[in-house]
């Protein structure tokens, strides 16, 4: 006679803060981007920037622009280059709720997305060596900070400018923020693609 299996339950641990924080501290990417925009951490990112009001002002500027901005010298990224990532979002964002009956408002956190996305897109395709000479630089000063015999932050090389991921809580609107990026991708890639393939 066949051995009947059965199913019993396996205990999980949840993962700790200090879990979370291995993994935060091991997304170079992120905490690249987060230095450009003057935060040493995510944790305090998202603290400060919630407190930015949602949405566009009169002038077309959205408010996270202008909390970034309110940052002076912690910002790191082109006030003119800021203003055209901001511009671009707010377009995107008006060609996604062009037919919705309910236009959505970017939370804050959709907005940095769509924002590190941006700073990224325009320097991978237009300036890729700039890019990974950035990268690298904040690589090395990690680092150089690092305990004696703690494991160093490999470099990046060409090829791992190919993928981005997004590290997003359910319910967060990821599907709208891949909406957003697939538009952000065909403005900053000007070459002809044969085919778009969407796996979800």
């Amino acid at each position: 006679m066949p051995r009947q299996w059965t199913a019993s339950p396996i205990a999980v641990p949840r993962a700790s803060a200090a879990d979370y924080l291995k993994l935060e501290k091991r997304l170079l990417l992120l905490a690249w981007l987060n230095s450009l925009v003057g935060y040493k951490t995510n944790a305090e990112l998202l603290s400060d920037i919630k407190q930015a009001g949602e949405g566009f002002d009169a002038d077309g500027r959205s408010y996270v622009y202008h909390h970034l901005v309110g940052r002076g010298a912690k910002l790191k990224v082109g006030l003119a280059d800021l203003q055209q990532y901001d511009d671009n979002i707010r377009n995107h964002l008006a060609a996604i709720n062009q037919r919705r009956p309910e236009p959505i408002t970017l939370r804050y956190f959709q907005h940095l997305a769509l924002l590190y996305t941006e700073v990224f897109l325009d320097l991978r395709f237009n300036r890729p060596a700039t890019l990974l000479q950035m990268l690298n630089e904040f690589v090395r000063s990690l680092n150089a900070r690092k305990p004696a015999g703690d494991p160093l932050e490999p470099e990046f090389a060409e090829a791992d400018l190919n993928k981005l991921a997004y590290w997003m809580a359910t319910g967060s609107g990821k599907t709208l923020i891949l909406h957003v990026n697939l538009r952000q991708f065909l403005h900053y890639h000007k070459k002809p693609l044969d085919n778009i393939l969407l796996i979800t």
